[in-house]
């Protein structure tokens, strides 16, 4: 049994809900595991105590969370010392083909040049649309972007997330650390439909 901890920046929730159930399905291993925001008190407490570490951050405006950049680079030595993942929650991830994935290894390759650190494991996770939790201009450019896709966003929103797949991740991150420390091989991707 390991323990994690996984800190996340969400920025209308759905990365917090990305987190929780990660921590959830990691406890189902029967390992320890939480879901804590970056910005939270006992964060650096909780890094310190864990055995392997994941970040969880939104993609907005073709970049992830600004303030998860800043706590990566504040705690990169905690985070290099351990087994660690990044989760990239974004839209962008629901679209199958090379130039998603392009522009998903843009958004990772843009956060890791402004940290030392450097994850054991990239994983990502589709968001989701929820326009009444946006500002009036951000609900005016979606309505445009869904537009022009073909998209029809009722006000309640879309969720793309695939929870299945988040839990095939979270298997594979236990099997990944089965002991404390002891890195077996790398989880592979989830395959993506």
């Amino acid at each position: 049994m390991a323990s994690y901890v996984v800190v996340y920046a969400s920025s209308e929730g759905q990365t917090r809900l990305v987190a929780e159930r990660l921590a959830d399905e990691l406890r189902a291993a029967e390992h320890d595991a939480d879901a804590i925001d970056f910005r939270a008190a006992d964060v650096h407490a909780a890094l310190e105590a864990a055995d392997a570490i994941v970040l969880a951050g939104s993609v907005h405006m073709g970049r992830l969370h600004r303030g998860l950049a800043g706590f990566a680079s504040r705690c990169a030595p905690a985070l290099s010392d351990r087994p660690s993942a990044l989760v990239v929650v974004c839209l962008t991830a629901s679209k199958p083909g090379p130039e998603a994935e392009a522009t998903m290894n843009g958004y990772v390759d843009a956060f890791l040049s402004s940290t030392t650190w450097k994850p054991d494991v990239v994983e990502f996770v589709a968001g989701a649309l929820r326009p009444s939790r946006l500002g009036f201009l951000q609900r005016k450019l979606i309505a445009i972007v869904s537009r022009k896709e073909g998209l029809a966003v009722p006000p309640e929103g879309i969720e793309f997330t695939d929870w299945e797949a988040l839990g095939r991740f979270a298997r594979a991150l236990s099997a990944w650390f089965p002991r404390v420390g002891v890195a077996t091989r790398a989880p592979q991707r989830s395959p993506r439909v």
